[in-house]
């Protein structure tokens, strides 16, 4: 039943806000956004925590203006989410600008696949769609919902929206053919898993993150192109994809684990500190322990 109600609510708002013009829909987006993050005190408590400690903020004021800006950008990222089914590729290239689109052309041209690595930071599903509207098909790996309902409808939104994925616990094998057929497979790897991983400097603090990128460039040759989405005043998005992540080879594969993870991760906390208030700070980053 609750899986059911979960589905319900989803499609009953996504219904209704695809009939509104786009900054309803945002200013929608944001309010509930804001109202999670007063009627979820964890969270919100969990957010300024990360924030003071990370950003070295004593201004608590600033503190919780950041992290209600944080929820704020979620909301809309629901709200976006839901209508990504119910737009095309030229109304999807309308609301995102990208950069660097020639460091996957290069990319595919040497005919081994490109990793897209990104975090969970701006609109990470819109950068999915719009990367498949505009470049090349990408296929995410994603970790599979709770709500086995709920997840099929993710699903579907993702396949309307132009992209398929990967699911994370069993799909290496399809992650390793989808490079092998010279295409683009999409890594979010900023958040604290259970999957294999090693401790690395993030916010001046050793946080447990995966090495999946790593480890699958360095085994089949496929470069990494770190790319970010950034949620614009306007309501628009600007997409940067950066040139190549230049691996350091050492021989001995532990090491290179390490030292090329901390190189991506150094990249997406320079994006963080940029725009703190795309990134999703409510989440336990820090939760294990070396």
């Amino acid at each position: 039943m609750k899986d059911w109600c979960y589905e319900f609510a989803v499609k009953l708002i996504g219904c209704c806000v695809s009939r509104l013009p786009r900054p309803v829909r945002l200013a929608i987006g944001g309010g509930l956004g804001s109202l999670v993050f007063w009627l979820a005190p964890r969270q919100r408590r969990l957010a300024c925590k990360h924030l003071r400690h990370s950003l070295n903020l004593s201004d608590e004021r600033r503190v919780k203006a950041i992290a209600k800006r944080c929820f704020e950008n979620l909301g809309k990222n629901v709200v976006e989410f839901m209508q990504l089914p119910r737009m095309n590729p030229k109304q999807i290239q309308r609301y995102v600008s990208f950069e660097g689109i020639r460091h996957v052309k290069q990319a595919l041209a040497q005919g081994r696949g490109a990793i897209i690595l990104t975090g969970h930071f701006g609109n990470w599903e819109l950068l999915a769609s719009s990367i498949s509207a505009t470049i090349a098909p990408l296929t995410p790996i994603v970790r599979e919902l709770r709500s086995p309902r709920l997840n099929a409808l993710v699903c579907r939104y993702r396949e309307k929206a132009g992209y398929t994925t990967i699911d994370r616990d069993t799909g290496l094998r399809s992650a390793l053919r989808c490079l092998k057929r010279n295409e683009l497979l999409g890594i979010v790897a900023d958040v604290d898993t259970t999957v294999n991983g090693v401790f690395v400097d993030f916010f001046g603090r050793l946080a447990y993150t995966p090495y999946s990128p790593v480890a699958i460039a360095l085994k089949t040759g496929a470069v990494i192109l770190p790319s970010f989405i950034i949620r614009q005043p306007d309501g628009s998005h600007r997409a940067i994809i950066e040139p190549p992540l230049a691996l350091k080879r050492t021989g001995v594969k532990e090491k290179e684990l390490v030292i090329n993870t901390q190189k991506f991760t150094k990249l997406i906390e320079s994006y963080i500190r940029q725009y703190p208030e795309q990134w999703i700070w409510m989440h336990e980053r820090w939760k294990t322990r070396p």
